[in-house]
């Protein structure tokens, strides 16, 4: 029986609020870590990049900005590269040049204008054109002047652009036979590793004209890659296109144990969804007479007509193909600038993206030079995409207002292009070392406009915040699991404390300061770090936190309070109930100093012969209902009526350091209210009444059984409280106390030395006093103490 009592005690105390709490946080904890990093689910992921997008905008809204004559100017940045420049073709070029699309013949005088000064170690970097010249001209002169201007400009990188769609085979081999022209120049991806054969892959490709892509320096894809809610955060830098090599029916296909892993060449069929699933291999002759069966219910079936037979067969066509990595042009603008190219990277899917020994141009020198770093890592995904750290709002086109990166007008270059002559040469552009990137800067003339973390923004633009992320190397990462994790239990466990332990309102407002530290910490490691830190999971966590522990304890609370009232209501006034449900006592039997009170009416018998048994009961109410109120008012506890007795008690269940005292006075109000009683019954129906006090230690607690429990006293102080209150009957006196009450308040109370008793059950003798005043009176506390 003990080990159950124990047993449940240990559980009402984990069931504490101020307990259970706590263990209510490391679940949420537990719940939401595997949720955000083991799960595999990704429902945090939608609501961390809006996270990540205001910590772009707030970013933009706390760099520190001044007005200058009339322009809105912000210091350097550091982490913009002072190398990179957007020649925007905007409003002024186009009331300069004349319609958009501008004659190809332009765009060489551009080019011309760029390479043709005297200082040649003052030459851009790089230009890149935002263009796609897929189509040739009316005019064949423009062409050609256009391929001879990017020949002798040397430094032009091209763009080229991939789609799901397929086209015919001759013209799918046209666009390859371009595409390969412009591998040939500027280099081939081709050190991939990783899950390659599972990445994206697209059979469409389109190139420029080969007289252009033969002039190229460099070239590159020009697609980025938007996010489920159609927000641009991310560019591929190497994307795969699949070339198709052959098309075999099933039945004539044959086994091919090839090792194939440096061709990147697979075997792959097209499943009822359109996409193209790869076979295992090596292709082995087990593998094939597997495949029927295997490709029936999931692969798409071709319809076909033999030669010299009009019966249509349906039948499963094999893909041999062939993938081609092809580098953005944004990474090959980056490889241009630090004097690689493509086939010096290696690619490993899902980590990073390595270009060894990068080199950096001297303008003052004209030479090359290792930089320190041995390397450079470009972070990137299993598709190869790398997220863009976008540095500041879209630019405008005119130099006095805000740009993130200087926009110069098309127009102020292609308009000053030189003549073949020397002479008429200027000794530099002020363009040294720059990479040039050439596109529409006008809502009237872009159709690519796109929507970033900053808004609607152009391509062109939005190419010049992925390629500083590569220059600068200020790539965003995630932080380590480990540090979110970390961070996590801490702010979780902290918040699971707070709602637990202290009132509602305060851990509220200091949960609303945790949660406002968190985001402004995270939002100041991405501003100084690059670092990413997930906030959704810790954020939801820290709200459901509060939330269910706010819950539970107003169940638990609730609960509780009840309990107190049904236990306190009818012992203690409503005043009293009120602070115990704000500090609940500990239940249960516990030994502490109390100050016991018994009363009792003299001359019972004699009072109830004289009334009705109804008479008699009415009479008996007014007066305990005036003595319990009196106890009440003086906040003691009343503990059990005896017929016409009363018990009562101070100390329990709530502390009160003056519980003698108050219960002395209580005693003398006692007889000063029964005396104005009695002047208003006749004679036959006054009162008379004995009261008895001891203090000392007592056991005070729920006593009973598990269906019927009473709080009371026990122990032989209350039971020299009893033999007080008969003794008033020898000594002809109405309050008895005894010396260890009397201790309390000697210097206080008028009182008269009775006798030195020995009482039943007690060896030593016991002083007792008469009370018959108090100093300062005995007028009940105006205030009720909350302890």
């Amino acid at each position: 029986m003990n080990e159950e009592k124990a047993s449940a005690s240990r559980l009402r105390k984990i069931l504490e609020t101020k307990n259970f709490g706590l263990i209510l946080g490391f679940l949420v904890f537990v719940f939401f870590t595997w949720l955000a990093f083991f799960s595999g689910f990704s429902i945090f992921e939608p609501m961390d990049r809006s996270t990540t997008d205001g910590f772009f905008r707030l970013r933009d809204i706390v760099s520190p900005q001044f007005e200058q004559e009339g322009a809105t100017v912000k210091p350097k940045n550091d982490k913009i590269s002072p190398d990179i420049m957007i020649l925007g073709i905007d409003n002024r070029s186009i009331e300069t040049l004349g319609r958009w699309p501008f004659s190809r013949s332009v765009h060489a005088d551009l080019l011309n204008s760029l390479s043709r000064i005297t200082d040649q170690n003052q030459r851009e970097d790089s230009v890149f054109l935002d263009f796609f010249f897929l189509d040739r001209e009316s005019q064949a002169e423009n062409d050609v002047a256009f391929a001879d201007a990017i020949k002798s400009h040397g430094r032009v990188v091209m763009e080229t652009i991939y789609a799901p769609s397929t086209m015919d085979v001759d013209q799918s081999q046209i666009q390859f036979d371009r595409l390969e022209v412009l591998r040939q120049r500027g280099g081939a991806v081709k050190n991939v590793t990783g899950d390659w054969a599972n990445m994206p892959s697209f059979e469409t490709v389109y190139a420029p004209l080969i007289p252009l892509a033969e002039g190229a320096a460099s070239y590159g894809h020009a697609s980025f890659v938007a996010d489920a809610d159609k927000i641009f955060r991310r560019q591929t830098l190497v994307a795969k296109i699949t070339k198709v090599l052959e098309s075999i029916e099933l039945k004539d296909l044959k086994p091919d144990t090839t090792d194939y892993t440096n061709q990147f060449v697979r075997y792959a069929y097209t499943d009822k969804t359109g996409n193209k699933v790869n076979l295992p291999v090596p292709l082995t002759q087990q593998v094939l007479d597997s495949l029927p069966a295997f490709l029936e219910p999931i692969a798409l079936k071709r319809q076909v007509t033999d030669e010299g037979s009009d019966q249509i067969r349906e039948v499963f066509f094999i893909q041999k193909v062939q993938d081609i990595f092809l580098p953005s042009v944004t990474l090959s603008m980056a490889l241009h600038y630090w004097h690689k190219t493509p086939a010096d990277i290696s690619v490993s899917l899902g980590d990073a993206i390595v270009i060894p020994a990068p080199e950096a141009y001297s303008v003052e020198s004209g030479s090359w030079s290792r930089l320190p770093q041995a390397e450079v890592r470009i972070p990137i995904d299993q598709a190869g995409n790398m997220i863009v750290n976008f540095m500041g709002p879209r630019s405008s086109e005119k130099g006095d207002e805000y740009q993130t990166f200087p926009v110069r007008s098309y127009s102020s270059y292609a308009t000053r292009a030189p003549s073949t002559d020397v002479t008429t040469w200027p000794e530099t552009r002020v363009l040294g070392n720059k990479v040039l990137m050439v596109g529409p800067f006008s809502s009237g003339v872009a159709d690519d406009e796109k929507t970033t973390p900053y808004g609607l923004m152009y391509g062109v633009e939005i190419h010049a915040n992925a390629l500083n992320t590569i220059l600068t190397q200020n790539f965003l990462l995630d932080l380590p699991v480990g540090y979110v994790i970390l961070a996590m239990f801490v702010l979780i466990m902290l918040v699971a404390f707070l709602a637990s332990r202290t009132p509602t309102i305060l851990s509220l407002a200091v949960t609303l300061v945790l949660f406002l530290v968190s985001f402004v910490g995270a939002a100041l490691l991405f501003d100084l770090t690059s670092f990413v830190f997930p906030f959704t999971p810790l954020a939801a966590g820290i709200i459901f936190t509060f939330l269910l522990i706010i819950v539970y304890r107003a169940l638990t609370e609730e609960r509780d309070k009840q309990r107190i009232r049904g236990i306190f209501g009818k012992y203690v006034s409503p005043d009293v109930v009120s602070q115990l449900m704000e500090h609940p006592p500990e239940l249960g039997g516990v030994d502490k100093e109390l100050t016991v009170l018994f009363s009792d009416i003299r001359g019972f018998t004699s009072l109830s012969e004289g009334m009705s048994p109804q008479e008699l009961v009415n009479h008996l109410n007014l007066y305990l209902t005036a003595m319990t109120d009196t106890i009440h008012e003086y906040r003691g506890t009343l503990d059990k009526y005896v017929g016409d007795e009363i018990m009562c008690f101070w100390g329990a269940p709530l502390e009160e350091k003056d519980h003698a005292e108050l219960a002395a006075k209580c005693g003398l109000r006692m007889m000063e209210k029964l005396a104005e009683m009695n002047a208003e019954w006749p004679e036959n129906r006054k009162i008379n009444i004995g009261i008895g006090l001891n203090s000392g230690i007592m056991t005070v607690g729920n006593m009973g059984s598990q269906g019927r429990m009473n709080y009371t006293l026990m122990g032989d102080n209350v039971n020299l409280g009893a033999r007080l209150e008969g003794t008033n009957k020898e000594y002809g006196t109405n309050v008895i106390i005894s010396e260890n009450t009397y201790s309390h308040f000697k210097e206080r109370a008028v009182v008269r030395e009775l006798d030195n008793i020995r009482v039943k059950g007690k060896n030593k003798p016991v002083l007792i006093y008469e009370l018959v005043d108090f100093v300062d009176g005995f007028a009940a506390p105006q205030v009720v103490s909350k302890k």
